[in-house]
């Protein structure tokens, strides 16, 4: 069962549960509860119905949960045990889906690993930006971008709504501005992952870029 508690589960772990969700915390916790429990949620955190109003201009479910959630950790300073506690006191189910939270499906990169080190071109780039579609946002979190980046690179498209371009865009800010800023090494490897969590097949990317590798 997807329910079921894992091994050391973190929502027994006292430190984790002291921790602030981040972004991509909340991401996958929007992901995981109906709209109407997501809704419940933050009634019990203490959201109320001015706060829905300032969300109602947002249509897309998911976008609206994730953003329900965020204005509760910003509002709230939310911790994983103030979820914890609303969940159980909300019975809304199942507590156990927080271990989700941290814990990422591992992907098998045993054979060929040196191609998931990767630093991608921008030909790697052009051949990836079309298979996200419209996961823009989803795929931005994942790769661990904070919502404003988001929303600085979504208004430049609002106009000319191009979802390759937008998608090569936030591509470009991961690796040319974010990877740079953390001083982190951008790999195709940290891309693949991303996909994964969109629930894009690993092996398309590997066939989309068979040609470069």
């Amino acid at each position: 069962d997807e329910d079921m508690c894992k091994q050391e589960c973190p929502v027994t772990n006292a430190e984790f549960l002291k921790e602030q969700p981040t972004d991509l915390d909340l991401r996958r916790l929007s992901l995981l509860y109906m709209r109407n429990e997501i809704r419940e949620f933050a009634l019990q955190l203490g959201l109320n119905s001015d706060d829905f109003d300032n969300l109602l201009h947002i249509e897309e479910t998911e976008t609206w949960k994730f953003e329900v959630v965020r204005k509760c950790r910003n509002s709230f300073a939310l911790t994983f045990r103030h979820i914890k506690e609303v969940f159980e006191r909300a019975e809304i189910p199942n507590i156990h889906r927080l271990c989700k939270l941290v814990k990422g499906d591992p992907i098998d990169f045993d054979k060929e690993p040196e191609k998931w080190d990767i630093v991608p071109t921008e030909k790697h780039i052009d051949k990836l930006a079309p298979l996200i579609g419209n996961n823009s946002l989803k795929f931005l979190i994942e790769l661990e971008m904070e919502f404003n980046t988001w929303e600085r690179i979504n208004f430049r498209h609002t106009v000319e709504r191009d979802l390759v371009k937008l998608n090569r865009e936030i591509l470009e800010e991961w690796r040319n501005t974010f990877c740079k800023m953390y001083n982190l090494k951008p790999t195709l490897r940290k891309i693949a992952q991303a996909f994964s969590k969109i629930d894009k097949n690993i092996k398309i990317v590997e066939d989309t870029l068979s040609d470069l590798f």
